[in-house]
């Protein structure tokens, strides 16, 4: 009986002892950390926006002015007749490349010239009247008043015949310049009006190259620069700056410019687009394609590089000159580290991790 007590309570104290043993060692599981199932060493890197950049450097580069515009003639000139009158020549053919004072077009005489000769008659007798008068005049037996009567009705008769031979004249119509006949509005036989239209005269010998200038760059501009001319064709020209509008565009606040452009082969065509580049001195520029240009938060255009802390700064630009293959800028240091992807999603200041490109993809 003494035996079986002292079994049962040595029994009761094991267990005891094995439930503290469970609660102690589960205790001690739950105040240890759970283990990390990331690297200490990527767990310590902070990861930064990856951005795309190319190592730019500052070239001389020439400052130039880039006009779209047009090429028209020299002088063009709508001739019309300045009498009335039947065409009874016609030496113009459209086309046709008429010296200056060559005929062009003539009308029919009609009576004129019998009207010429009666008025020559007449002077002739007003000259012997006056002659009379005068000698009569001398002598006390002719009125002072009828001499200037005379003297008047001489006068008259001369004014008629200038009026006739003028007539005369004008029924020959010559090219004021020499030139190429454009249009022509009439044929052998048209009855023409003054005023009526007879044929269009273009000068092509020399063009004008004519665009409008911005207001705020046309105080780059003088008379005397030269100026490099491209048309569509890919054919080119050089000339010089002939004239700048004093008075502003009041529709565009721009203003007219014309070059003038030597043509003496007459190769090349009024009408035609055209784009005028003119030289305005030289500058240190970066040279990048536009699709790294952005804007910031205040609406200017720039390009945002990285510095040697790679972070973020935004450099407004100046247009210095534009190419086919992308456009000289100012505005950035001499050397610089533009981005060219990802500018649209890192802000000023912003560190970030760059990456350097082989190339600047357009």
């Amino acid at each position: 009986m003494h035996r079986s007590v002292i079994l049962a309570i040595g029994l009761a104290a094991a267990t005891t002892i094995w439930m503290l043993s469970g609660a102690l060692i589960g205790a001690s599981r739950t105040a240890q950390p759970a283990p990390s199932r990331i690297a200490p060493d990527a767990a310590a890197t902070q990861r930064y926006m990856t951005v795309l950049v190319t190592h730019s450097q500052a070239a001389p580069v020439e400052r130039e002015i880039l006009i779209q515009g047009q090429l028209e003639p020299r002088r063009r000139v709508r001739l019309r007749a300045e009498t009335d009158g039947k065409v009874v020549r016609l030496n113009a053919e459209k086309g046709a490349l008429v010296a200056a004072g060559e005929l062009l077009v003539e009308l029919a005489e009609e009576d004129r010239p019998a009207q010429l000769a009666r008025a020559e008659a007449e002077l002739a007798a007003r000259q012997l009247e006056l002659s009379a008068s005068e000698t009569l005049g001398s002598q006390g037996l002719q009125a002072r008043t009828q001499i200037k009567q005379t003297q008047a009705a001489l006068a008259r008769a001369e004014a008629e015949i200038a009026r006739l031979r003028v007539e005369l004249a004008r029924l020959r119509i010559r090219a004021p310049f020499a030139g190429v006949v454009e249009a022509r509005e009439i044929e052998l036989g048209s009855l023409l009006q003054r005023g009526d239209e007879v044929l269009e005269l273009v000068d092509n010998s020399r063009l004008k190259a004519v665009g409008q200038v911005p207001q705020q760059r046309a105080s780059a501009l003088e008379p005397g620069q030269p100026v490099h001319v491209t048309l569509l064709d890919g054919s080119q020209a050089e000339g010089r700056l002939s004239y700048l509008s004093q008075v502003a565009d009041a529709q565009t606040r721009s203003f007219r410019v014309e070059a003038e452009i030597p043509n003496p082969e007459r190769r090349l065509a009024s009408g035609v687009s055209a784009e005028l580049r003119i030289k305005i001195g030289e500058a240190r520029a970066h040279f990048i394609s536009p699709s790294v240009l952005t804007l910031d938060d205040s609406g200017r255009i720039g390009v945002r590089a990285v510095d040697a802390e790679d972070r973020v700064h935004f450099h407004p630009i100046a247009l210095v000159r534009t190419e086919m293959e992308g456009v000289w800028v100012s505005g950035l240091p001499p050397q610089a580290h533009i981005i060219t992807q990802g500018q649209g999603f890192v802000t000023e200041g912003e560190q970030v991790e760059p990456i350097t490109a082989t190339t600047d993809p357009s």
